[in-house]
């Protein structure tokens, strides 16, 4: 009897989910506030009160892309680009 799978590489889609959806939405956060063209309370507040639909959308489409690499690529791209706006906005008040 063959076992049909509806997923392939289930665990590594699985971890995506569970660790690597998590850690970028977190890395999202800080990374948002330096693009949003908002005042600087609402650049804080958006950012988390869009945490968990980003966290969503980022675990739901780890499960619905036709290839595992997939959502691994545009995680890895999201959390790289965030984390180094991050970076520039934490070391351009430095610079002064």
């Amino acid at each position: 009897m063959i076992k049909k799978s509806t997923f392939s590489a289930t665990k590594c889609r699985h971890l995506m989910a569970i660790v690597f959806a998590l850690v970028t939405a977190t890395v999202m956060i800080p990374g948002m506030t330096v693009y949003l063209p908002l005042s600087f309370e609402e650049q804080i507040l958006l950012p988390i009160l869009l945490f968990p639909f980003i966290w969503c959308g980022l675990f739901i489409y780890c499960y619905m892309s036709e290839k595992a690499w997939q959502p691994l690529l545009l995680m890895s791209a999201l959390t790289i680009s965030h984390g180094a706006l991050s970076y520039m906005a934490l070391t351009q008040g430095g610079a002064a």
